[in-house]
């Protein structure tokens, strides 16, 4: 599990890399957009908490095992695939930024 989450996260940052992206929405300025992406940003972090994903690195007792719950790099892929789900509802899709 781990592993994959892992590779994901090397996926993403090689996409990153070779374009940067935006979001955009028709009819939308960027003070829209501030706000659209604001409101998703603290829907993520709500759902995080809901979810008992504060931030805080899982714990790990050695008499337990390994630690239960996610990784912050776990938290972190989960809050920006729910800020990216939230945009899209919203309407608006990513899209390159010409350079």
């Amino acid at each position: 599990m781990a592993l994959r989450v892992a590779g994901l996260l090397l996926f993403a940052f090689v996409l990153t890399a070779c374009a940067e992206l935006r979001w955009q929405k028709a009819g939308a300025d960027s003070a829209a957009l501030g706000e659209d992406l604001a409101a998703c940003g603290k829907l993520a972090r709500e759902q995080a908490a809901r979810a008992g994903n504060v931030g805080l690195p899982p714990v790990y007792d050695p008499r337990f095992g390994a630690p239960s719950g996610p990784t912050q790099a776990e938290q972190r892929l989960q809050e920006r695939q729910a800020v990216d789900a939230c945009m899209r509802e919203r309407g608006y899709a990513p899209v390159p930024v010409d350079r």
